[in-house]
């Protein structure tokens, strides 16, 4: 049995325990979401991004693991494992086991870390996912132990490596998320030749991570979200050869680079300043941190992008040259949780620390979960009039 690719918004989640017991889109992306949760909420004292959309999905809360390991021993960790199955149905699970776990195993786990509120069970659940037949849910235990024992796991690194070359864009995004590889893109990366910028403020999109972002090049002119966003919010949108690429790397060192590129790209193609900038993922990071070094934005668009820590001095600087910031989120976005498990990013911004409007209509229509790329398609900046949101934010700015 293969897992079907879950590159939208069309799972609905499935709560609790009854995700385990079910099969579709939906119980399988609240399987990886519920894994990756449970692990942010034993390696980070502070889950407050994390505790409204946990408490929907019915994730069982677990404490701060006090060290690596019950996670980081293959053999102790697969001892655990059967010991702790074996005390309520003998012989139910072993780990030389070429069969899928069955459901009674991960039910056992569930209901003895609900039972316990320990991370010990949590690390039998998630060893027992970790065998999983459906690639999402394999590759988010896996994540989730690569966490747990400081990347130390060999049976975890080994999952996470396997599917990097996986099928399903999804679950190659959240392996590399987790382990910070870049795929390679035909863009190429760096600034543009000299430009025609006629000293007015221009439109720009700015691309995510080429490991987390999918397969659509939204941001290229031509492309469907590109020209909507051109016709019917920003007739300045850079529409040419020459547009904005920037490495696409995993490390701040790239999106500092990516940043300072921004501001490159900017003055040599003759235009003053940034009116609006759309950006997907840690796009959003390159153009913030293009803002923090001076760049004056009108109106940021932020889509799926992890809120990464930063100093209050250089949000406070963000604050001063951005004018307005709308924020596009789904809730447990299973990219950004891997994103979260390995730098420390959040999935929200803190409202305090960047002001923002907030896009949350999709939810009350019981979609907007999971998904990393929900809103870089036309199709649901159409369903949403997403357009008209940032039209009547763009006259606030």
């Amino acid at each position: 049995m293969t897992d079907a690719t879950i590159d939208d918004s069309s799972a609905e989640p499935v709560r609790g325990f009854a995700a385990f017991e079910s099969e579709g889109r939906g119980a399988i992306a609240s399987r990886a979401a519920q894994l990756m949760c449970m692990a942010a909420f034993a390696s980070d004292a502070d889950v407050s991004d994390l505790q409204d959309d946990a408490a929907l999905l019915e994730v069982p809360m677990v404490p701060v693991a006090p060290s690596p390991e019950p996670f980081s021993d293959e053999l102790a960790l697969d001892r655990l494992t059967e010991s702790a199955l074996a005390s309520r149905v003998p012989g139910l699970w072993t780990a030389d086991s070429a069969e899928a776990p069955p459901v009674e195993a991960k039910q056992i786990a569930w209901e003895d870390i609900e039972r316990m509120q320990s991370v010990l069970p949590l690390s039998v659940l998630l060893n027992v996912c970790l065998r999983s037949e459906h690639p999402l849910e394999r590759v988010a235990a896996a994540a989730a132990l690569h966490r747990l024992s400081e990347s130390v796991l060999a049976t975890a690194t080994g999952a996470l490596l396997e599917a990097t070359d996986s099928e399903d864009p999804l679950v190659r995004a959240i392996a590399n998320a987790t382990l910070g590889i870049e795929q390679a893109t035909g863009e190429g990366s760096g600034t543009a030749a000299a430009g025609a910028g006629d000293g007015e403020p221009v439109s720009v999109t700015v691309h995510g991570t080429w490991g987390m972002v999918g397969t659509d090049p939204w941001y290229r002119p031509g492309a469907l979200l590109h020209d909507h966003i051109r016709d019917e919010v920003s007739a300045n949108l850079f529409d040419a050869p020459g547009y904005f690429i920037w490495t696409g790397g995993f490390s701040e060192a790239d999106r500092d680079a990516g940043a300072r590129d921004l501001s490159v790209w900017r003055t040599r193609q003759g235009f003053t300043e940034f009116d609006s900038v759309y950006a997907h993922s840690h796009g959003g990071n390159v153009a913030l941190t293009a803002a923090a070094d001076g760049e004056r934005i009108r109106l940021l668009v932020l889509m799926h992008t992890p809120a990464i820590p930063r100093a209050d001095e250089e949000w406070a600087v963000i604050r001063r040259n951005v004018g307005r910031v709308v924020v596009m989120r789904t809730r447990m976005d299973l990219v950004v949780l891997a994103d979260r498990l390995r730098t420390g990013s959040r999935q929200r911004f803190d409202a305090r620390l960047l002001p923002h409007f907030h896009v949350e209509l999709h939810w009350a229509k019981g979609d907007g979960w999971f998904s990393h790329d929900f809103f870089v398609t036309k199709q649901k900046w159409d369903q949403y009039r997403i357009a008209e949101i940032v039209r009547s934010q763009h006259a606030l700015a």
